[in-house]
């Protein structure tokens, strides 16, 4: 293999890991659990909520004892992976299941 197949593959293989962690599934967060799963609930909420991007999203919120599960449809691939993100980025997160859907787009006649 030459220098540019073996980078291009180490690429692809990171390109591959990305998605795996940032896409749909369970994700693993930092930080303790300091309060109760409510107001984690609450603050994820507000994360997506004021999310310029998810303004069009349909995404439900709930928590287990730190674990966020979030549901519902969102217009990109994009958007899911940036509800995910904002997620993991909320004090009290110990993991994310994203389960949200891209919404299907009507057809044009």
């Amino acid at each position: 293999m030459t220098v540019q197949r073996v980078a291009l593959a180490r690429l692809a293989a990171a390109a591959f890991a990305a998605v795996l962690l940032l896409g749909p599934g369970a994700s693993p967060a930092q930080g303790p659990f300091p309060g109760d799963d409510d107001s984690i609930t609450a603050a994820v909420q507000r994360a997506l909520w004021t999310a310029s991007s998810l303004v069009h999203a349909d995404i439900q919120v709930e928590t287990a004892e730190g674990t966020v599960t979030l549901r519902g449809f969102a217009t990109t691939l994009e958007d899911i992976a940036n509800a995910g993100r904002l997620t993991l980025g909320v004090r009290g997160v110990r993991a994310v299941r994203n389960a949200i859907r891209v919404a299907a787009r009507p057809l044009r006649a």
